[in-house]
């Protein structure tokens, strides 16, 4: 490949599309490539190749990845195009064919090979997608963006089959680190400034039933808030069926745990829960948050729910419409369904008309942002911890989240990206409240980490 039209050579650029594991993912493909020799782009028109990091949960997030590939021209042969992530798990060469301005297809498995890929490329296409049961990021070098917060993952794959999602087909079965590597690492982000590490897994709860010995998520999490230096510990995603009182013995006993607990309902009927094959009801759910909320003090609970599954009727969507009224969830991520191929669901008859589940969605929206602006409201007047994470999409702002992972608004020239505040609210809207800097705890640190 050469250098032309301002292209920088050896240069990358990751797009990064999904969850934060994907995010996770995308520090090791950059520190794969640095190892490699080469170096971060500026943007994406300097970049020689380019690398898209894909989600395909959801319908609207794959329909993103095919625009930004039909916008890359055909005939510019000085870059290069690569595609990795749950796309190209889920699809594999297929990409290439739909899609001819794709050069690689690699999965989890073959990120080691990156390089070596890039260079057999030249020579035409490639689809490598190695063992998605295999796949596992230890020993794979890393660049972490964010000095002060850092994501660690405890596992790989899910042996759950909600019959909706595609992540058992397309991240492997469920596959637990050992207790000692996950603290390796930890103590290894702790000692170059990390003070907030948050525990990623497709379901967290269930950690450590495939080891021998068998290790658990509790006992998991205790160990991690007590490496010396750590501040703030999360951790997602946790299913409510796997998620026990030991685990909220942890968060209630240990103070580095944040009051923060991702619970994903994804419906309030009976009915519904059954076809999607979630293991439990609306009365065992109900009883976890009241569990969860007698034992940790201050607690905040974040959901996610489907509208529109197939065959959801108006009673399905009442039941649900109840539940959050009833839960008083702080926040909610809501998404209409969409087909996801190879899924039991996808078989499904009944499938609800696109109007009436746009329709629904609108008033489930409006409920949960009248419960959204209700708990911020709780906040009004009060002095709050807010780690730093980016700049605010409109306004000169930039977005703190507080232990709770609640959103809290700072003027730009406060506080800097990257760095531990704290924050006296002042102002509540429907998403987010707005505050002012009162104290620095940590301020920021250039530059990016590196780590083995």
């Amino acid at each position: 490949m050469s250098s032309q039209n301002g292209i920088e050579p050896n240069s990358y650029i990751i797009r990064t599309f999904g969850c934060q594991m994907n995010v996770h993912d995308s520090e090791h493909i950059a520190g794969v490539l640095e190892e490699a020799g080469y170096s971060r782009a500026a943007n994406v028109g300097e970049a020689e190749i380019i690398i898209f990091n894909t989600c395909c949960v959801r319908e609207s997030a794959e329909d993103k990845v095919w625009g930004n590939l039909s916008a890359i021209q055909s005939d510019d042969t000085s870059r290069l195009v690569a595609v990795c992530g749950c796309m190209a798990e889920s699809h594999g060469h297929k990409i290439i064919e739909r899609s001819p301005v794709v050069d690689i297809v690699f999965g989890l498995d073959s990120l080691k090979r990156l390089p070596e890929l890039i260079r057999r490329s030249r020579n035409g296409s490639i689809c490598d997608l190695g063992d998605r049961d295999r796949a596992s990021l230890d020993a794979v070098p890393s660049i972490q963006v964010r000095r002060l917060r850092a994501w660690v993952p405890v596992s790989y794959g899910c042996d759950n089959r909600c019959s909706y999602c595609v992540v058992p087909y397309v991240r492997g079965k469920e596959r637990s680190r050992s207790p000692e590597a996950i603290l390796s690492e930890v103590e290894s982000l702790v000692g170059r400034g990390a003070v907030e590490v948050t525990l990623l897994g497709q379901n967290v709860n269930s950690y450590g039933r495939d080891l021998c010995p068998r290790a658990s998520f509790a006992e998991l999490l205790r160990s991690v808030a007590s490496v010396p230096g750590i501040r703030r510990v999360k951790y997602e995603t946790s299913h409510p069926r796997d998620l026990t009182d030991d685990i909220l013995t942890v968060m209630a006993e240990m103070p580095q745990v944040c009051e923060h607990l991702h619970l994903p309902v994804q419906s309030g009927s009976d009915r519904v829960l059954e076809a999607m094959n979630r293991g439990h009801d609306r009365l065992f759910y109900i009883d976890r948050v009241r569990k969860a909320r007698e034992m940790v003090k201050d607690l905040v609970i974040s959901t996610d729910i489907i509208v529109g599954f197939p065959g959801e009727t108006e009673a399905d969507f009442s039941d649900t419409l109840d539940l959050v009224d009833a839960v008083g969830f702080d926040s909610a991520f809501m998404f209409i369904y969409s087909r996801r191929e190879g899924t039991p669901a996808a078989e499904m008859a009944d499938e609800v008309p696109a109007e009436v589940k746009s329709e629904r969605f609108m008033r489930l929206s409006r409920l949960q942002d009248i419960k959204t602006s209700q708990s911020l409201g709780r906040l009004l007047g009060r002095s709050v911890e807010l780690m730093v994470e980016g700049s605010a999409r409109r306004g000169d702002y930039v977005v703190g989240r507080t232990r709770g992972n609640q959103v809290v608004l700072l003027p730009a020239g406060e506080a800097h990206v990257d760095s531990l505040v704290v924050a006296e609210v002042q102002k509540v809207g429907r998403h987010a409240a707005r505050g002012e800097v009162r104290e620095v705890l940590q301020a920021c640190c250039p530059g990016r980490l590196s780590k083995g």
